[in-house]
């Protein structure tokens, strides 16, 4: 994701590199059972918030379709549907840095990663907030894989 980072995101997207890598790192080890909470901290969620805000809109629908082919995925009701959002998170994530995708791309799957993120851990969404939190939300976020916030 670096190289497709453009110089005036530079200084705010190399802050975001190492959240991203937690957080696909939290998500794997949530979905495969070594880990029994998500959580972050104000200020990661800060600068997640930050970045997304200033790529916003920078995708077109050409961008959304291929996201969503891989994030949108058929649940049975016997499965864990916050674990299989999070497996198409993980999936997606490998299938558009393998296929080196644009970066508009990418930037719309940070803000689907986002909205996955924040219905596992409880936070306020993007979409609500309009990219603020606001209230007790802005604590840091966990939640427990029984989905108890904590």
């Amino acid at each position: 994701m670096e190289k497709a980072l453009p110089d005036a995101l530079r200084e705010e997207g190399v802050r975001l590199l190492p959240m991203l890598d937690r957080r696909l790192d939290a998500l794997a080890a949530w979905v495969d059972g070594t880990a029994t909470t998500l959580s972050e901290s104000r200020q990661e969620r800060a600068v997640t918030r930050r970045f997304l805000a200033s790529v916003k809109g920078d995708w077109d629908d050409g961008d959304e379709s291929l996201v969503r082919g891989f994030l949108d995925g058929w649940t049975t009701k016997e499965q864990d549907a916050g674990r299989a959002a999070a497996r198409s998170v993980l999936a997606a994530a490998e299938a558009l840095g393998r296929i080196q995708t644009r970066a508009q791309t990418l930037w719309f799957f940070l803000w689907e990663m986002e909205s996955v993120w924040v219905g596992l851990t409880g936070g306020s969404s993007l979409r609500e907030g309009h990219g603020q939190e606001s209230g007790d939300r802005s604590r840091a976020a966990a939640v427990s894989v029984r989905g108890d916030p904590r």
